[in-house]
């Protein structure tokens, strides 16, 4: 339904006209477009982060891999962009003037998923795929994903006839209303964009327990030693379990960055997705944070679990944890909370985010946080311990 809403949307906008016959030619080809519409931007200083998608093979592949388009014939393209955890991306193409409805649609659902990608990780990114614009002219179609969206589309509009009439899309789709369970909250589905399996730990906790590491492999020990470290460095005996909870999670959230390969084309790591890859490699992905929160709340005798489930209207698999104090549930998102400190601060001087620490299922539902909700316990309580 939200498909069909969209493309009836595009297609009124592409044949809503202003009182006079537009020219929509130009003689310019979509590199030369693409340039023009660099050159009004500030990521043109950046040139030596920008990869360009030019050849007809490569653009081929890019429409059909990222953009989900293999079934739409184009005549020409260009798209530059910047790799990594970067939103910028700029794409011109030519279609067949019936099939500009089509790339609109193609390219919203892009966008969304695109959005889902930096959600909690990188908002000044997903503040740029936010406020992105598709630009629709004839049969040019053309993706603005940058800094200043609105100088883009003015040179854009200069390759065209007089040079004005190119018609803004909106960039995203919204979710429909069955999308939502009577609650109103969204109901889950799995992205399945990572392997989201838990990590067994069982074997590092039993050598703690007992004192005896001898059964672990190297790697084990060396996240057993590592936890061992944090624990004795940010915990005391005499604490309680929210104050141990608290100061693992402004441990994590302040001394691990996020691994940035996990926008990559090969992606992260599995390293990252487990214990090893914050403890000992200092960065990891939201599963890596999850896993070590909870590997770190267990040795410290505080009951904690890892929720997988999704982000941003189930486009992005995600993971975060729920902790067990006095009775009462919490959640807590310390991927989401994660601030990148490259020293080891004493604890008083830093100034952690508390936005996802011990919050409700509720709040989690509200800042697009998705999951099996019927077999989850339920958070109903909430202490942030801002101070």
């Amino acid at each position: 339904m939200k498909k069909i809403i969209s493309l009836l949307l595009a297609l009124v906008l592409l044949l809503s006209g202003c009182g006079k016959q537009e020219d929509n030619t130009t003689a310019q080809n979509t590199y030369n477009i693409a340039r023009v519409m660099l050159a009004s931007l500030d990521e043109h200083e950046e040139a030596d982060t920008l990869t360009w998608y030019r050849e007809p093979e490569e653009v081929g592949g890019y429409l059909a891999d990222i953009y989900q388009m293999e079934d739409i014939p184009w005549l020409d393209g260009t798209i530059v962009r910047m790799e990594g955890a970067r939103a910028f991306e700029l794409a011109v193409l030519f279609v067949n003037e019936e099939d500009t409805g089509t790339v609109t649609e193609a390219m919203q659902e892009y966008l969304t998923n695109r959005r889902a990608a930096f959600t909690g990780y990188f908002p000044d990114q997903a503040g740029l795929v936010d406020n992105s614009l598709i630009l629709t002219r004839g049969q040019c179609v053309a993706l603005a994903v940058c800094s200043d969206p609105g100088a883009a589309r003015t040179y854009f509009e200069t390759c065209f006839g007089d040079g004005i009439n190119a018609r803004g899309i909106p960039a995203m789709l919204s979710p429909a209303p069955e999308d939502y369970r009577p609650d109103g909250r969204l109901i889950y589905i799995d992205p399945q964009t990572d392997d989201m399996t838990l990590f067994d730990h069982t074997a590092i906790l039993s050598a703690w327990e007992s004192g005896d590491d001898s059964p672990l492999s190297g790697e084990e020990k060396e996240v057993l030693d590592a936890a061992m470290a944090v624990l004795a460095a940010w915990t005391a005996l005499d604490m309680s379990g929210y104050e141990k909870e608290r100061a693992l999670y402004v441990w994590l959230t302040t001394h691990v960055a996020y691994d940035r390969s996990h926008y990559k084309k090969r992606g992260a790591p599995r390293t990252s997705y487990e214990p090893y890859g914050p403890l000992i490699n200092g960065k990891g992905v939201c599963l890596g944070y999850a896993e070590t929160f909870r590997l770190l709340m267990d040795m410290a005798g505080v009951e904690c679990i890892t929720v997988t489930g999704a982000a941003f209207r189930n486009r992005e698999s995600h993971a975060w944890n729920m902790v067990k104090l006095n009775g009462k549930w919490y959640c807590a998102d310390p991927t989401w909370d994660h601030i990148d400190v490259d020293q080891d601060y004493p604890i008083e001087q830093l100034m952690p985010l508390y936005e996802y620490f011990n919050v409700t299922s509720q709040y989690m539902a509200d800042t697009d946080h998705q999951w099996d909700y019927d077999n989850t316990p339920e958070a109903t309580a909430e202490d942030r311990g801002c101070p």
